[in-house]
């Protein structure tokens, strides 16, 4: 056990190292593209897309099909869909931004499976609050299996809820056969979960039946809790997959913010947050029908394979305590309200 404790620790070190060098963006980088995109706009579509930072629609969101407020990529010019290509990748690592549009890609997949269900890649929602640069202001971009939302102030950033879903999780046929976008995501729960003993699997597994979607939906604003197996029951080697399978998801950020938000799920009662890392699961590894989770005080990671179908999967990003900027916000929206 003292080894373990030694082992977490070294992490949160290497981590802090790695936050401490990586050399942190330009200044102002996501103001700028917010700035440049609204300004690639049309003032018919700059009315669609822009809102009060204090509106409710702020807080709003979804990963499901249906209308949504702003301005829909699909009607924007190649000037426009150029400049939120520059806002998004101001915002995600290499790997977030590939996911996102791999994402929206897939909608044209389903448009092919499902020709009737209205699928449409250009049915995804640009919206900005507040003014950037200007304060504090917000970004998201959402629509069918995608809710990427940023909140900037000065020069913070926070970027929960963030959400990706695929269907089809792996593509079976066509020019695309093979994309799994969210493969990096199941194949590091398998290693980890391949590699626990009977005694660690006990544990980890989850006494409920098998959550047939996420379970951090937007209707919930409670932690999950503490259930299943805690970091430091594992060995050095899987606490390094269990690093690994936590850094697909706060890796989808910018390397300057991944490391702080990794430093805060590794050691959380050192940011005020109760508890530790545990993870927990439930279902096959092999077939893809799993559903896994790490928490880590109010933080967590969800990915499920959504009811019967291995080819259908969510992965959520949530923490109660940042959650569209609430952390760097605090009286200030008060004050605004």
């Amino acid at each position: 056990m003292k080894n373990s404790r030694l082992a977490i620790s070294s992490l949160c070190l290497v981590a802090l190292c790695l936050a401490m060098s990586t050399p942190a963006p330009l200044q102002g980088a996501m103001d700028d593209a917010g700035r440049d995109f609204l300004a690639s706009l049309d003032d018919e579509a700059r009315a669609l897309c822009t809102f009060n930072f204090t509106e409710d629609e702020r807080t709003a969101w979804t990963y499901l099909p249906g209308d949504r407020k702003g301005l829909m990529i699909g009607d924007l010019s190649s000037e426009s869909r150029a400049c939120l290509t520059l806002l998004m990748q101001s915002a995600l690592s290499s790997s977030g931004y590939l996911k996102a549009e791999g994402v929206i890609m897939l909608e044209e997949v389903l448009r092919e499976l499902q020709p009737n269900a209205g699928r449409d890649p250009g049915k995804y929602a640009i919206t900005v609050f507040g003014n950037p640069g200007e304060g504090a202001w917000a970004w998201s971009l959402e629509g069918h299996h995608l809710s990427l939302n940023f909140t900037v102030d000065g020069e913070s950033s926070r970027s929960t809820p963030l959400m990706f879903g695929v269907a089809p999780a792996i593509v079976k046929d066509g020019p695309r056969a093979g994309l799994r976008v969210l493969g990096a995501e199941l194949d590091a729960a398998r290693v980890l979960i391949n590699s626990l003993t009977k005694e660690q699997r006990r544990a980890a597994e989850l006494t409920t039946d098998r959550p047939g979607d996420v379970v951090m939906t937007p209707a919930r604003s409670k932690p999950l809790g503490a259930a299943g197996l805690k970091g430091s029951a594992l060995n050095e080697e899987q606490q390094n997959m269990l690093f690994h399978l936590i850094s697909e998801y706060t890796g989808n950020i910018k390397p300057s913010a991944s490391q702080r938000e990794m430093l805060r799920s590794l050691n959380p009662t050192a940011y005020g947050s109760p508890g530790e890392v545990m993870f927990a699961y439930k279902g096959e590894t092999d077939s893809g029908l799993l559903y896994y989770r790490v928490t880590s005080g109010n933080i967590s990671f969800e990915y499920a394979a959504i009811a019967n179908d291995p080819n259908h999967a969510h992965a959520l990003w949530r923490d109660l305590d940042q959650d569209f900027g609430a952390d760097i916000l605090g009286e200030h929206l008060k004050e605004q309200h």
